[in-house]
């Protein structure tokens, strides 16, 4: 679901992939994928459900539409009790203790639907919340690290995948974009249809998702800007492994390239803008033991004013504590 962090110069369309160009699990991608067979899509793991935090001030909801009450308008995008100079303590607390509480070895940590907040250095913040019912949630995005949320975003789920997703550019209360994504049985892609809402008049565009098992951000994919039709795609057991886009609907032709381990959980995603054999961004992604991921990191080359190429390296850490533990039998 994702213009404000690590974006693709692109224009409004980009505000798909930019407000935080990370991977992790995440509801808002539909879950996980597990070991791969033979000409199929991998099917998803069994999820261990954790108890999903209560949304404040809410009344229920159903996938679709909701009218559970935004739980972020009482903090402005944060945590009770922080202030605009607490940045180091965004997020979620850790948990203080790893056990059940009675004395027996610690619980296994369960696949969580998505991070509770997402915090890249040198970058943006995110966080999320999710709906008592689990067919919603909310994002919020301070992508310059000054208290305040910069983009705003609401995403809905049904059958494990998430079927409209609507942003708030300026937190304002207002609809600028809507992303409607349609899923493939057999392949990790999406069609997607994306209005753009900001002119007199709404524009309507269709992109195309690649489905990971851990995308965070605005769209509920990796996004390349065209027609599936028009996207030579390599595909293996189910899974995209290269996408070329010669002529986006925005921005400059790319291609992308996507490493996976045994369980078909990406690891590396490589970008060369331009297709002329160079990567110009590179993400590496950690995982814990049930396939939560616990960190992502990013090499980049950019160009100063003066066209010289200057590298760059950026992290970010998940938390996921704002789901509560399973209780014990």
């Amino acid at each position: 679901m994702t213009a404000v962090a690590f974006p693709r110069p692109l224009g409004s369309l980009a505000l798909t992939a930019s407000l935080a160009l990370g991977l992790v699990s995440s509801v808002a991608c539909g879950g996980g994928e597990a070991t791969p067979t033979p000409g199929n899509k991998p099917p998803p793991p069994t999820k261990v459900v954790p108890t999903a935090p209560a949304a404040a001030g809410t009344s229920g909801g159903t996938t679709g539409g909701t009218t559970v009450v935004d739980p972020f308008a009482s903090d402005d995008g944060w945590l009770e009790g922080e202030t605009e100079g607490e940045q180091a303590t965004v997020g979620e607390p850790e948990p203080e203790g790893t056990g059940t509480g009675t004395g027996d070895a610690p619980a296994q940590t369960p696949l969580y639907d998505g991070p509770c907040w997402v915090r890249w250095n040198k970058g943006p913040i995110l966080r999320f919340k999710y709906a008592d019912d689990r067919s919603s949630g909310w994002l919020r995005i301070d992508g310059d690290n000054d208290g305040k949320s910069d983009v705003c975003a609401r995403f809905w789920t049904k059958d494990g995948h998430t079927n409209k997703v609507t942003v708030d550019q300026g937190c304002t209360k207002s609809t600028d974009a809507i992303i409607s994504p349609v899923y493939d049985d057999d392949v990790n892609i999406a069609t997607a249809s994306y209005t753009d809402k900001t002119g007199t008049a709404d524009a309507k565009h269709e992109i195309t998702l690649i489905t990971l098992p851990a995308f965070t951000g605005i769209a509920p994919g990796y996004p390349l800007y065209a027609k599936r039709d028009d996207i030579d795609l390599t595909i293996t057991k189910g899974l995209v492994r290269k996408a070329t886009v010669k002529k986006p609907v925005e921005g400059p032709a790319v291609k992308v390239t996507l490493t996976y381990d045994d369980d078909g959980r990406v690891t590396r995603i490589k970008e060369d803008h331009g297709a002329d054999g160079s990567v110009d961004r590179q993400f590496d992604y950690r995982y814990d033991d049930v396939g939560n991921v616990t960190g992502i990191k990013l090499a980049q080359t950019e160009r100063d004013d003066a066209g010289k190429k200057k590298k760059t390296k950026k992290s970010a850490k998940l938390g996921y504590s704002c789901w509560a533990p399973t209780p014990a039998e």
